[in-house]
């Protein structure tokens, strides 16, 4: 009986273990990529249009609502992107609009 509850004791610690190194792997992971906003940009074949690939990274511990600034076209959606959390999207452009970096929404 004392071995099943030691057992069971080394098997409930080594679960929180694992469960706390899984969350920090999931934090480093973020904080490994710059905060903010990263992009880039490509020609749409056939036509006068670009392409955004976009990156938005939160560093920080709480959620926050951001968006693509885009200079002569719509901005982007709103993007609600948890603390320690990165979202990336695409976006179609006009060719003479450009990026003008993100904003808050």
């Amino acid at each position: 009986m004392k071995t099943l509850f030691k057992r069971l004791a080394i098997s409930a610690a080594m679960v929180g273990v694992l469960t706390s190194g899984m969350a920090v792997l999931g934090t480093a992971e973020a904080a490994a990529a710059p905060c903010g906003l990263s992009y880039t940009t490509g020609d749409v074949p056939g036509g006068p249009l670009k392409i955004v690939y976009y990156t938005i990274v939160n560093c920080h511990s709480y959620t926050v609502k951001r968006k693509l600034d885009v200079a002569g076209s719509t901005d982007g959606p709103c993007l609600t992107i948890p603390g320690g959390r990165a979202v990336s999207q695409t976006r179609i452009i006009a060719g003479w609009a450009g990026v003008r970096g993100m904003k808050a929404c």
